[in-house]
């Protein structure tokens, strides 16, 4: 009977080997989407009006898998857009003038009211896919963030961060989930 029992043992081991190897990819292949999806919401808001002056904020989406509160990969728009143009304005600096911005646009200006570290939105994601640390003790976390000191100003005054929502709306499309109501 012991020699059962092992043989047993070992066949859900490997079982459940398979099902977390399957799930992994699935989650995996679910960061890709929600980064391109809160890539592409972000620039159908800049088609009605948003502006990204240098790039920034869009290439500070990072989307996170986390296998037992570790880090294990990470989806960020800076490998899906073009590259930021010049690191983050910062309120100290005073007026920036461009003689042509990350959306195409010559001689703009702009005052920025948020002070930063003045590093690119890109060191910014990857500093968080990094040091991040879920809360719980779940098997898989996903993160979606963006991570500029600015992120949250910008969605408070313009309303062009809904990622909640639409992370939402993407994983009920992607795991093919019924539509609550």
């Amino acid at each position: 009977m012991p020699a059962t029992k092992t043989l047993v043992d070992n066949a859900f081991k490997e079982y459940r080997k398979q099902i977390e190897s399957e799930i992994e990819k699935r989650c995996r292949d679910f960061c890709a989407e929600l980064c391109k999806a809160a890539v592409d919401f972000r620039l159908k808001k800049a088609a009605v009006g948003a502006h990204n002056f240098t790039g920034n904020l869009i290439n500070s989406i990072v989307v996170v898998l986390y296998r037992q509160g570790k880090p294990i990969h990470a989806s960020y728009a800076n490998d899906i857009m073009p590259k930021a143009i010049q690191f983050k304005m910062t309120a100290s600096h005073g007026r920036y003038i461009f003689f042509r911005d990350y959306d195409g646009v010559e001689h703009t200006r702009y005052v920025p009211e948020i002070e930063t570290n003045e590093f690119f939105g890109l060191d910014d994601a990857m500093y968080v896919a990094q040091n991040y640390k879920p809360a719980g003790r779940n098997m898989f976390d996903i993160l979606v963030a963006y991570t500029t000191e600015y992120a949250e100003y910008v969605g408070e005054n313009t309303g062009i961060l809904t990622t909640y929502a639409h992370a939402q709306h993407v994983g009920i499309e992607f795991l093919g989930l019924p539509k609550a109501g």
